[in-house]
C-alpha cells in the first residue's frame, strides 16, 4: 500500500524544499537554504502515531540542578514535530474512469482485487460501482466453525475477527466477520445496513461530482471512493456482519463526535458534501478505511441525521453541529455547498 494521506505543501517554501536566505552582511546576495518548516521535504504528512501533536500525552519529571518541573514526553516517530516528511512523494496522474481504456480498467480492477473479465462497458461499470461486496458465487453461511478465526479488535458493540474466505473469486483472501456482543441486538444490524446503504448513496453523487469538477477544469482525475458493503450471514444460531479485509495501513480519518485526522483533506470534504447533498439533512462521518493511489476504501461509516434515523452512533443535531465547529474547508471544498451557520462544540 501507498502512501495513505494527503501530503500537504509546505507553505514556507512552496513545495520546493528550499527558501532564499540573505548572506550575513551581505543583503544583496541569496544563498538557497534547506526549509525548516519541511525539513527539505517540500510535502509533508501528519504523524499518525501522534496525530499532529508532537507529544504522547505523558509527562516527564526535567531535572535540572535542584529543581524538577514536568514537561511532555515528545512523540518518538516525529521528535515532537508533529508531522513527517513526505519527501518522495511525486503526484499520480489518475484517469477518469470514462477515458481508461479497456486494458487500463483491467489493471486497475486487479489491484482492487476485484472481477477483471467482461466487456469494456461491464468493466466501466463494476469501476463505477460504490461498494465492495462478497457476493458472485460466495457461499451464504459462514463455515461451521467460523469461531476459527483470529480476533482483530472489539468495538463498543462489535467484536471483530478475521477469516479467510474458502470458495469463490475471493477464495484465500483475508476478510472480517463481526459479531454483535449482544446476541439479541439484530436491531442493530438493521441500523448498520441502513447507514452503509445512506453512505452509499452519498458516496455515489460524491464521486460524480469529482468526476464533473475535474472535467471542467481540465484537471487530473481525484481519488474515487468505495465502501465495504457487509454482508449478514448465519454463524450457527448467530447473524454476523461479514465483508472483505482492507489491505495495508488502516486510518481513521474523522470521528462522530467532531475529531479529524488533518491529513485526510478529501475525506473532510466528503462528510462536508454529504451535508449539502441532503440539504441539512445527514453528515457522514466516522470515516475510516485504507487510502491508494487512485482510491480510498471506506467500512463502517456513521452517518447523523436531524431526526436521529441511523441507529446508536447517530449522534444527531448537535453532533452535527460539532463537526462544523472544527470542520475547516480544504481544497476538495467547495464555496457554494451548505453548512451550519451557527456551529458549537459540544464534545472535546
Amino acid at each position: 500500500m501507498s502512501e495513505v494521506h494527503d501530503p500537504q505543501k509546505c507553505r514556507h517554501c512552496q513545495g520546493s524544499g528550499q527558501v532564499l536566505q540573505p548572506l550575513p552582511q551581505m543583503n544583496n546576495m541569496m544563498l538557497k537554504m534547506m526549509c525548516c518548516q519541511c525539513g527539505g521535504a517540500g510535502f509533508t504528512v501528519v504523524c499518525t502515531s501522534c496525530l499532529g501533536k508532537g507529544t504522547t500525552g505523558k509527562m516527564l519529571n526535567f531535572e535540572f540542578m535542584n529543581f524538577s518541573f514536568p514537561v511532555p514526553e515528545k512523540c518518538s516517530a516525529c521528535n515532537g514535530w508533529g508531522k513527517l516528511a513526505a519527501a518522495r512523494h511525486t503526484p499520480v496522474k489518475r484517469k477518469r474512469v470514462d477515458d481508461m481504456t479497456a486494458l487500463e480498467m483491467k489493471e486497475e480492477l486487479r489491484r482492487m482485487r476485484r472481477k477483471v473479465t467482461g466487456t469494456k462497458a461491464e468493466l466501466r461499470e463494476r469501476l463505477q460501482h460504490v461498494f465492495e461486496t462478497n457476493d458472485r458465487g460466495w457461499a451464504t453461511r459462514c463455515v461451521p466453525k467460523v469461531s476459527a478465526g483470529q480476533y482483530l479488535e472489539s468495538g463498543t458493540f462489535r467484536d471483530v475477527f478475521v477469516m479467510t474466505f474458502t470458495k469463490g473469486p475471493r477464495k484465500n483472501l483475508k476478510g472480517v466477520y463481526k459479531v454483535f456482543k449482544d446476541p439479541t441486538a439484530e436491531n442493530l444490524i438493521r441500523e448498520d445496513l441502513q447507514a452503509v446503504a445512506e453512505a452509499g448513496r452519498i458516496i455515489e453523487a460524491f464521486n460524480e461530482y469529482n468526476n464533473e469538477h475535474c472535467r471542467q477544469r481540465g484537471q487530473p482525475a481525484r481519488r474515487r471512493v468505495y465502501l465495504n458493503q457487509p454482508e449478514v450471514w448465519e454463524c450457527g444460531e448467530r447473524k454476523v456482519l461479514v465483508e472483505p479485509l482492507i489491505d495495508g495501513t488502516y486510518a481513521k480519518f474523522n470521528s462522530n463526535s467532531g475529531w479529524v485526522n488533518e491529513g485526510y483533506n478529501m475525506m473532510q470534504a466528503l462528510s462536508h458534501f454529504s451535508f449539502h447533498f441532503s440539504n441539512g439533512q445527514h453528515l457522514l462521518c466516522d470515516l475510516q478505511g485504507g487510502g491508494y493511489d487512485t482510491h480510498y476504501v471506506l467500512t463502517d461509516p456513521a452517518v447523523l441525521s436531524v431526526n436521529k434515523d441511523f441507529g446508536v452512533t447517530d449522534g444527531g443535531f448537535p453532533m452535527m453541529r460539532n463537526f462544523f465547529a472544527h470542520h475547516v474547508c480544504n481544497e476538495y471544498c467547495d464555496a457554494a455547498w451548505l453548512r451550519l451557520k451557527r456551529p458549537r462544540v459540544c464534545v472535546q
